[in-house]
């Protein structure tokens, strides 16, 4: 027995029972006797509840994804739709604005000249390839238009109908060598002939030719229709003068012309299918308008 009492063993259950004993001691002294058990429960529980928690936790936060990307989901549908609905009352209100547009335009022509037959036509096509800028429009024969009918904008003459179908027409625009308009300077009341040439439609101008060597015309001058041929009304607006030249053979002068209505941008047009002194076109070739 006096073995046990000098071993290791003894002493080391000695000094944990001298340890709980103090514990016991000091806890007793607070107040806390009591809460030892529920301190040991504790500690093996407590960390169980916090790795159960962690994942509850990770649980609900796993699943809140799927609910806020279906909410999330929801509300980027509703805002295409408006978007979509947003962008409908753009076009709608455009078309609307062009139309009005349009509107205002053969109101204001009708009432400068009342003698005029306009058609309005949209043009629905281009010729790429076509460095003079000749496009296509919505119109044709059953609409009433004919060749060699002019064609205009609000803002003054854009060319002539070269060739048609039932519901298309083909317009050759002042860009182009094949148009021959006779013109006037208003201010000078000098007159020539208008028609295109391949190195000024590169810059989108037409070609004032056979004014007077002498020729008092300068630049931001107004050129318009003469109208004396019945083949386009007198005092439609062609554009303002660029720049004045004398020709090479030292005879005449001609003009770079900046047309009122750029061919290549614009969308829609009127065909002058009647006007007061028109002549009949039936014999007329590309050469027939003159001064």
């Amino acid at each position: 027995m006096r073995d046990f009492f000098n071993s290791v063993r003894f002493k080391i259950i000695a000094a944990v029972l001298a340890v709980i004993v103090g514990v016991m001691l000091y806890s007793a002294s607070t107040g806390g006797l009591a809460t030892i058990p529920e301190k040991i429960v504790s500690f093996v529980v407590v960390p169980a509840q916090k790795a159960s928690a962690a994942l509850s936790d990770s649980i609900t936060d796993f699943f809140s994804i799927f609910v806020n990307a279906k909410a999330n989901q929801e509300e980027n549908d509703q805002l295409k739709e408006e978007i979509s609905e947003l962008r409908k009352k753009m076009v709608d209100y455009e078309n609307t604005k062009t139309e009005n547009e349009r509107l205002q335009e053969i109101v204001g022509l009708k009432k400068e000249n009342p003698d005029m037959q306009l058609l309005d036509a949209g043009i629905i096509g281009r010729d790429p390839s076509d460095r003079f800028g000749s496009f296509t429009i919505d119109k044709g024969t059953v609409h009433g238009i004919s060749k060699w009918d002019p064609v205009i904008t609000g803002n003054g003459l854009v060319g002539y109908v070269d060739s048609l179908g039932p519901t298309y027409a083909k317009v050759v625009t002042i860009l182009s060598p094949e148009i021959n308009v006779g013109a006037v300077e208003i201010r000078t009341k000098e007159t020539g002939n208008l028609t295109g040439d391949i190195v000024l439609a590169d810059k989108g101008l037409a070609k004032l030719e056979l004014l007077p060597k002498t020729t008092e015309v300068k630049q931001g001058d107004i050129i318009v229709t003469a109208g004396t041929s019945g083949y386009y009304p007198p005092d439609l607006v062609i554009g303002t003068i660029e720049e004045v030249t004398l020709e090479k053979s030292g005879i005449t002068a001609s003009a770079s012309i900046k047309p009122v209505s750029d061919v290549y941008e614009i969308k829609h047009v009127f065909v002058l299918t009647d006007f007061l002194g028109k002549q009949d076109h039936s014999s007329r070739t590309d050469e027939s308008e003159g001064t």
